[in-house]
């Protein structure tokens, strides 16, 4: 069997918020990236991940 090669740019943010995930944060947009836990959100650009407090 042949093993693909890891094509992600950032591995560790995927990680990330992979972990975030696991802890209950939801997706709420795509594009971009968009998450909320509770009434935090954190955004995703440009390989970065923002937190905007509370919405």
């Amino acid at each position: 069997m042949k093993t693909q090669k890891e094509q992600r740019q950032l591995p560790a943010l995927r990680a990330h918020i992979d972990r975030m995930l696991s802890d209950g944060w939801q997706i709420i947009s795509r594009s971009p990236l968009k998450l909320r836990s509770g009434r935090k959100t954190c955004l995703v650009v440009h390989g970065m991940l923002i937190g905007e407090g509370a919405s």
